[in-house]
């Protein structure tokens, strides 16, 4: 496998899923964008390490693990919203993603079995990369994201009271959704691509209008 040429596009997903986050959660992208692409590089590295030792099933939980600790010291938030942050992200680019598998599949670009360090996986990350940063456009222009999350928060116990406990739980089974979905796309050789993607809308629309509802409380 060529390494710099699955580390350039691999980096792209991973610059596009933080360009979401700062937008998203509206912190500022300037100072941050050279921290960005460090550890999109890092997470990229990490990914071919991965998939070189045939360990390709367990490398999403181990990336996510490195998001959140690089979330929670570079932002400086606390756990629960380094949570709240990485997983939302994951779940759009997720949805992103499988989209485009499926149109793809049904124009006949993608046939049989997607392989990574093939033509059409580089299309399919490039494609994923525009299309996740011009919703981040689209997001910043009308004014969109949710502010809830502010630079410094510090976890207290009331982040598991009230409205916030059923927030995080629906947190950590949009995360099942999400990592199961993953799962069932890397190892089926069919992978049913529409409904998981149906499955994925239905996920994320119940995030952000939990995490709209959110927002307007603490406003």
């Amino acid at each position: 496998m060529n390494l710099l040429k699955f580390v350039f596009f691999s980096s792209l997903e991973y610059f596009s899923s933080f360009v979401f986050i700062l937008v998203q959660f509206r912190f500022p992208l300037k100072e941050n964008i050279v921290k960005i692409v460090l550890i999109s590089l890092l997470l990229s590295f990490v990914s071919y390490s991965f998939i070189n030792a045939d360990l390709s099933t367990i490398s999403p939980v181990i990336q996510i693990i490195i998001l959140l600790i690089y979330i929670q010291v570079v932002l400086k938030v606390n756990i629960i919203n380094s949570i709240i942050m990485v997983f939302t992200s994951y779940i759009v680019y997720g949805l992103v993603q499988t989209c485009l598998i499926a149109a793809f599949t049904h124009v006949g670009l993608i046939a049989g079995e997607l392989k990574a360090e093939t033509n059409t996986a580089f299309i399919l990350q490039v494609s994923s990369c525009l299309l996740v940063l011009l919703i981040c456009s689209l997001n910043y222009y009308f004014k969109g994201g949710f502010s809830f999350i502010e630079a410094r928060s510090r976890f207290s116990k009331n982040s598991f009271t009230g409205k916030n406990k059923g927030f995080i739980g629906y947190i950590f089974l949009a995360l099942v959704i999400t990592v199961f979905s993953n799962i069932v796309i890397l190892e089926s050789p069919n992978p049913p691509y529409l409904p998981i993607a149906a499955i994925l809308l239905i996920t994320l629309f119940v995030l952000f209008y939990l995490s709209l509802k959110r927002d307007e409380s603490v406003d």
